[in-house]
């Protein structure tokens, strides 16, 4: 077994960046075979998976990633991982102890807000392009993204007490994501007026309906623009989006990057 230091993971460092609220942004990148050895991180993590994949096995758990996947780790928790596909790259948002004590944020309340993964994955993309621009406003913007992202905690413990029709309508629009439904459709459906709809849905999805579904359409977009050969034109006819010029000024104001400047990370 062998902890890896602050910083420190078993591919090659490709860009890195600690911001000074204690938060650090590491690209890594696994070209050849790495140790398949139970090992650790020093600081809690999160991981978003942009290409390649792995089998990653921990203490009660296996888990088959593969691009646009997310994980959590604690601080100290023993993992491995087993046929990985090379080339495979990672983004990983490492928090080290300055930043739980600054934001009063535990390493639990990081690991409930990934829940929500189409939030933390778009979230990293934009901290990760932040960590790209390295001006003087990146460390604070960064520090915004993390705070913003931390009050999203209680999601999961959220739906768990919502009203029937509100699972109802999360299950129908993550199942038809790729669908233009609108709202006179939903109430058809789930027989809640529309008012009710518009009146409730961004207590309980933190957006307007419109955004939540472009946050659902370009989340799809995601692992297709890194695994697919298809245009970008194709991907975004693909994942609903009404032409090209629309696919890419939505994808561009989600993520931070442009689909063909992604499509080269």
């Amino acid at each position: 077994m062998h902890q890896l230091e602050k910083e420190s993971y078993l591919g090659n460092t490709k860009n890195k960046l600690t911001n000074n609220q204690g938060v650090s942004i590491i690209e890594t990148e696994y070209n050849q075979k790495v140790s398949e050895n139970w090992h650790s991180h020093q600081n809690a993590h999160i991981t978003l998976f942009l290409k390649g994949g792995t089998i990653e096995k921990r203490k009660n758990e296996i888990h088959s990633v593969s691009s646009g996947s997310i994980l959590f780790y604690h601080s100290d928790e023993l993992h491995l991982n087993q046929n990985t596909l090379f080339p495979s790259k990672n983004i990983n948002i490492e928090f080290d102890q300055a930043f739980l004590k600054n934001f009063e944020v535990t390493e639990e309340t990081l690991k409930n807000a990934t829940a929500n993964t189409t939030k933390t994955k778009l979230m990293i993309l934009k901290i990760f392009n932040e960590s790209l621009i390295r001006d003087s406003f990146s460390d604070d913007s960064i520090s915004m993204l993390l705070s913003s992202y931390a009050e999203n905690k209680n999601y999961s413990e959220h739906f768990s007490k919502c009203p029937g029709w509100v699972k109802l309508l999360y299950e129908l629009l993550n199942d038809c994501w790729f669908e233009n439904t609108s709202l006179s459709d939903l109430s058809q459906t789930l027989h809640i007026n529309p008012i009710s709809i518009s009146k409730h849905f961004p207590k309980y999805f933190g957006c307007t309906y419109g955004e939540y579904m472009r946050r659902l359409k370009v989340d799809r977009s995601i692992s297709l623009i890194q695994q697919s050969s298809n245009s970008l034109t194709d991907i975004g006819l693909a994942c609903g989006f009404s032409d090209q010029s629309h696919f890419i000024r939505t994808f561009k104001q989600q993520t931070g990057f442009l689909p063909k400047n992604f499509k080269k990370l």
